[in-house]
């Protein structure tokens, strides 16, 4: 398992049960792009997400950044 960072402006407070359907995945960002795109939204969130290959399998962690 590989546990990738995730931003994005959408709060999604069900995504531990909804991982793979979740709206966060509408409006992903890498960090790079998260960095350049910081002042596109007021309130951002930081996803940590572990995957097993291309497949989210667990969220361990969501910070709100901003707001």
């Amino acid at each position: 398992m590989e546990k990738v960072i995730v931003y994005s402006p959408v709060d999604d407070k069900n995504i531990k049960t909804t991982i793979d359907t979740s709206p966060i995945w509408k409006k992903a960002y890498s960090e790079e792009e998260y960095m350049e795109s910081t002042r596109m939204f007021p309130v951002w969130f930081k996803y940590t997400i572990k995957f097993e290959g291309r497949t989210p399998i667990q969220v361990t962690n969501v910070k709100k950044i901003g707001g």
